[in-house]
């Protein structure tokens, strides 16, 4: 499962810590974020050679669709996009989701 233990073992580390504030709820999200975007980036890198539909790209997903703006929209171009036969085309429209996912999440 996609950056769920590490996203437990900050949460027990941080748990410890009494200041006001959620600044260690920020601090996950972030973490959990980056995790994400990062895999994405991994997707799009090797989704040309690799069919790279699985598991944790369906946990990544639902991650999107849950916590990004316009998720359920961005996740079904990204799936279209990794269904292309042509691995060329493939990578340019999962590089394009990615980027539209990343612009999403920095409000570019």
């Amino acid at each position: 499962m996609f950056a769920i233990c590490s996203f437990m073992d900050m949460k027990r580390k941080l748990g410890n810590v009494s200041f006001g504030g959620n600044w260690s709820e920020d601090i996950l999200t972030s973490n959990q974020l980056n995790s994400v975007l990062g895999f994405l980036d991994m997707v799009a890198a090797r989704c040309a050679d690799e069919d790279m539909r699985n598991d944790k790209l369906e946990d990544t997903l639902a991650y999107v669709s849950a916590h990004i703006e316009k998720g359920d929209m961005l996740v079904a171009a990204l799936r279209k996009a990794l269904a292309m036969s042509s691995p060329w085309q493939r990578q340019e429209a999962v590089l394009r989701a990615v980027r539209l996912i990343k612009s999403s999440v920095s409000g570019v």
